[in-house]
C-alpha cells in the first residue's frame, strides 16, 4: 500500500455525475484542492457504511476545499445503481484500470481491501488508512480529517 510522500498514481477513470456519467482525473482534482480517495471492494453493508459516512463529513469544516472519490472495482452501471441508492454528493469511479493495484489497495485474492487517501495538490499521498486484520470494518477518517487539516 502507498505510504505518505509517496507520489499518488494519476488516473482517469468514468465516475458518476450528477443523474450521467463523468470523466475524472486525479491530477486535475489535486491542482485546485487535495483530495481524498476511498476504495472499497462492493456493494456490501461495510463498503456502504464507508460511503455513506464520507458522505455525511463535514469537509467545509476541515480544509476550504476537498476533492472527494469514491473508487469501486465495478463496471459504470454498477457505480451509478450504489450511488443513486446512497445519494453520494461526490462520484464514485468504476476502477475497471487497475487503479486499486497502483495504490497497493488490492489484495493477493484479487479482492479490493477498504483504504482511504488524503493526495496533496502536488498529487503525493499524504495520509494512507486501511482495515488491517484486526476486525476494524473501516479506514479511520478520523485519521484522515486530521491529515486535510494539516495541509
Amino acid at each position: 500500500m502507498l505510504t505518505p510522500g509517496d507520489p499518488a498514481p494519476d488516473f482517469d477513470l468514468q465516475g458518476t455525475a450528477d443523474d450521467g456519467v463523468g470523466a475524472y482525473r486525479l491530477s486535475a482534482a489535486t491542482s485546485h484542492a487535495p483530495a481524498v480517495v476511498a476504495f472499497v471492494p462492493g456493494d456490501d453493508a461495510e463498503s456502504r457504511s464507508l460511503l455513506t459516512e464520507l458522505a455525511e463529513t463535514d469537509w467545509a469544516s476541515v480544509s476550504d476545499a476537498v476533492a472527494v472519490f469514491g473508487v469501486l472495482p465495478a463496471g459504470i452501471d454498477d457505480c451509478r445503481s450504489l450511488a443513486a441508492a446512497l445519494s453520494l454528493p461526490y462520484p464514485l469511479l468504476s476502477d475497471t484500470h487497475g487503479v486499486a493495484t497502483q495504490f497497493g489497495v488490492r489484495k493477493h485474492d484479487g479482492s479490493v481491501q477498504r483504504a482511504a487517501f488524503v493526495v496533496d495538490q502536488q498529487c503525493r499521498v499524504r495520509v494512507a488508512t486501511a482495515v488491517g486484520d484486526s476486525g476494524e470494518t473501516a479506514p479511520d477518517l478520523d485519521t484522515i480529517r486530521r491529515g486535510l487539516a494539516e495541509l
